[in-house]
């Protein structure tokens, strides 16, 4: 064991696995990875051990019953049937003791010079019943230097073991030493039919030719037991014992130690950067998703405040219905024949106006089921955008649970709390725009077709009196012709005066209902894209935080990668150069 440490720390292999695994603990303990940072302190601390030789197998193999024969001692327990469910290290020292470690590793001590050197594990059986033992073992496998795969002569290479050699083999990259066991149950031409056939489809299966050695560890352990020189011979355990304790010498023993680490970390920062790059992938697809979802409730939201154009333009007809009404009854009763006779019959202009304009159809009446039909449309449509949410979320995103929407009743009362902050926007709020004043209207037509009549009396009056006066005294002076003629002028006038104030008063309520329309429009539309843009910005908030969130992850990914890459670089680096070497 000095030997083995001794050298080991001389190397300059030794001090760059050091380095690069005490940056891989950092690195671990700053992203928060405590089973890694846990896993290296392990990896650590055995290259201060003896080297660990790992014994791996179906229950049943008789992996137990190999280590004792190994010892000469019956150590560990033996039987046909799963005897531990714990990993148990069996090292040197000056008596047998066992201890418990934690609730899956033992630890055996036994006064056996080459345990002082070599650190044999036995593992429960890869095809226990008792599934745990299967994932204490390969738990464990990461910390074998050499893995002792004992297979049975009566059911050799069976499905579960081609499984455990992949992983071994492929995940962890192990050196694999495969022991035979149980050949005293066969023939020497059924061995070999036997290691044959192991062989064959090992690299038929697995790609790779395996150094196979053949041991009875029944006849071994008897030979010991009772020094029996001919049944040793016969058992092959003088082989095998040759091979791991000879032909694995101090240097060999020194680079499968030191490449245990490299190759641990290989294959962590392999899985590590494959996690990272799926991450970054899902993380780029649930942006690019919200994004998508987020040009679906904008395109919504533009079908919206297009289809509002359709409600301006009813609002627009309700206004120039009410001009064109107006117009044609200042046509038709704002004339002199007949105002004379609706004076005749006592019958007031302002009460006739108020009747026929606003008496079958009010537009105010029109106006406030246009508001209503725009309360019930956004609010439609904003549930539609809510529920658009919800189903997006439970479909696409609900893998990641993209973004928590609120409970069905939370959403009911945001409906209708929208709705009603519509409902007071645009019916309570809008009076001053909808609303007209029928008798300042009706006082302002009275006034103007009182002062019309008046004028044209007055100048019809100045007309008469000009013609029957005026012919009398300016006879002599100017011509009767001429008198005729400036009294017609006046007449004219007269005439043209009522017109004049019929079409001006036309000009200025249309004026004012233009105004009026435009305004009423605005205010409606502005009214309509605030609550269309609330409820965006209430389904936008509660994706928002996902959305940064998931931007944020990326970021830490992106950058995790960039430091595992360069561990990962440092490894590959080591392994090349003392694998050249």
């Amino acid at each position: 064991m000095l030997n083995l440490k001794n050298k080991l720390k001389d190397r300059e292999f030794y001090k760059n696995v050091i380095a690069v695994l005490a940056d891989s603990k950092i690195y671990f303990k700053k992203t928060g990875n405590k089973g890694l940072e846990k896993k290296i302190d392990e990896l650590i601390e055995q290259l201060e051990s003896p080297f660990y030789m790992l014994v791996a197998g179906e229950y049943n193999a008789g992996k137990s019953s190999f280590i004792n024969a190994l010892c000469g001692k019956r150590i560990l327990k033996e039987g046909p049937t799963p005897t531990t469910g714990r990993i148990t290290l069996l090292t040197g020292g000056e008596e047998k003791k066992v201890e418990e470690l934690d609730d899956h590793l033992n630890r055996v001590t036994f006064p056996l010079d080459y345990l002082n050197e070599v650190t044999l594990i036995d593992t429960p059986g890869t095809n226990s019943i008792i599934l745990e033992h299967k994932d204490i073992t390969e738990n464990f496998i990461h910390r074998a230097e050499l893995v002792l795969f004992v297979i049975s002569a009566d059911h050799p290479l069976t499905e579960s073991e081609r499984d455990f050699l992949q992983f071994i083999r492929g995940k962890w990259g192990r050196k694999v030493l495969y022991i035979l066991n149980k050949t005293d149950m066969k023939t020497k031409a059924e061995i070999n039919q036997i290691l044959d056939f192991v062989e064959k489809n090992c690299y038929r299966l697995m790609g790779f030719e395996p150094k196979i050695l053949s041991v009875s560890a029944l006849q071994a352990m008897q030979a010991k037991l009772k020094g029996d020189k001919e049944l040793l011979k016969e058992s092959n355990i003088e082989e095998v014992e040759g091979f791991i304790f000879d032909k694995l010498d101090l240097e060999t023993k020194i680079d499968f130690k030191l490449m245990n680490p490299l190759k641990y970390l290989n294959t962590v920062f392999a899985e590590l950067n494959e996690k990272l790059e799926k991450k970054m992938e899902n993380c780029n697809a649930d942006i690019k998703s919200i994004e998508r979802f987020e040009n679906r409730l904008e395109m919504k939201k533009q079908e919206m405040i297009e289809y509002s154009q359709k409600f301006k333009g009813e609002i627009q007809l309700i206004f120039s219905r009410l001009t064109e009404k107006v117009e044609n009854f200042i046509n038709y009763n704002v004339t002199l024949r007949s105002v004379v006779m609706m004076k005749i019959a006592r019958e007031k202009i302002e009460d006739k106006f108020k009747r026929e304009i606003y008496g079958i159809s009010s537009p105010g009446t029109d106006l406030e089921r246009i508001l209503d039909d725009i309360t019930d449309y956004i609010t439609r449509n904003n549930r539609a955008m809510w529920n658009m949410a919800r189903d997006y979320n439970e479909t696409e995103a609900g893998r990641s649970s993209m973004f928590a929407l609120a409970k069905d009743g939370q959403k009911d009362q945001s409906y209708n709390d929208r709705r009603g902050e519509l409902h007071v926007a645009l019916k309570e709020r809008s009076k001053e725009y909808r609303e007209i004043d029928m008798e300042r209207e009706g006082e302002k037509l009275k006034s103007t077709i009182q002062g019309g009549l008046l004028n044209f009396i007055v100048m019809e009056a100045l007309a008469i009196g000009l013609a029957v006066g005026l012919t009398t005294v300016l006879s002599l002076i100017v011509p009767p012709v001429s008198v005729i003629a400036l009294s017609t002028v006046i007449a004219c006038v007269g005439l043209v005066i009522f017109p004049y104030k019929r079409k001006s008063f036309k000009s200025e309520f249309s004026k004012r209902v233009d105004a009026l329309s435009e305004r009423f429009i605005a205010f409606t539309m502005f009214e309509m894209e605030k609550i269309i843009d609330r409820v965006m910005e209430d389904i936008q908030n509660n994706i928002a935080a996902y959305r940064d969130l998931r931007w944020s992850e990326r970021e830490d990914s992106n950058k995790k990668i960039e430091e595992v890459d360069k561990l990962h670089e440092r490894v590959k680096a080591i392994i090349r150069k003392n694998s050249a070497t």
